[in-house]
């Protein structure tokens, strides 16, 4: 991806495709689901390479400045709550409570949308700052990806490679839809053991049957 900023028209468009994807799929979509999609219908994305680090951060803070846009506008016409987390964006039919102000944000949710709010990042920042950026990035993943995905399957280390795999058969099987089940934790159960694929500490692949 280029370092252009978008245009206004560009960025509602990116807006109104995210928001008919997480519709599309109301069990959540991860940031690397949402970015292959849009690869393939934003033109703001087509030249997206995530194996380019300039590329891949420019294509990450851009999608986290629409996804956080769009969060606010539907807040503020009390159209639902997008829940914006590493585990998948979720598109919650309950709306955010509005405080003064009209803020969109939970009082337990930290605005990491700031972060995302300037577009010329886009352009200015450099290969080495990316660089330093994916290194903090892999290292935060280490420490917190596994406890955070634990969490999610009501586990918390020491745990064995065995254990993470019947808890996750066992929460899947629980939460499927065809048993009744819950689709939207179903995707979080599923995109924690995506976590704890990528950052096993001692966590070895194991069957995803459920998914």
């Amino acid at each position: 991806m280029n370092g252009t900023r978008p245009s206004p028209s560009a960025l509602a468009a990116l807006e109104a495709r995210l928001l008919d994807l997480l519709v599309a799929h109301p069990a959540g979509l991860s940031e690397h689901e949402l970015l292959k999609r849009l690869r393939e219908c934003d033109p703001g994305f087509a030249d997206f390479d995530a194996r380019e680090p300039l590329s891949l951060f420019r294509g990450h803070y851009l999608l986290f400045h629409a996804l956080y846009r769009l969060r606010e506008r539907l807040a503020r016409e009390r159209r639902g709550r997008l829940r914006v987390d590493p585990l998948g964006m979720v598109l919650e039919s309950e709306p955010l409570p509005c405080g003064e102000g009209g803020t969109a944000l939970a009082s337990d949710e930290p605005d990491f949308a700031l972060c995302y709010a300037d577009l010329d990042r886009l352009a200015t920042v450099t290969v080495a700052e990316v660089s330093e950026l994916l290194r903090r990035f892999h290292a935060a993943c280490r420490r917190d990806g596994r406890r955070a995905a634990l969490a999610v399957l009501e586990l918390r280390d020491p745990v064995d490679a065995a254990a993470i795999k019947r808890q996750y058969r066992r929460l899947a099987m629980r939460h499927h839809p065809d048993r009744g089940g819950n689709g939207r934790r179903l995707g979080e159960i599923n995109a924690a053991l995506a976590v704890l694929e990528a950052h096993p500490g001692g966590f070895v692949r194991g069957e995803r049957s459920f998914g």
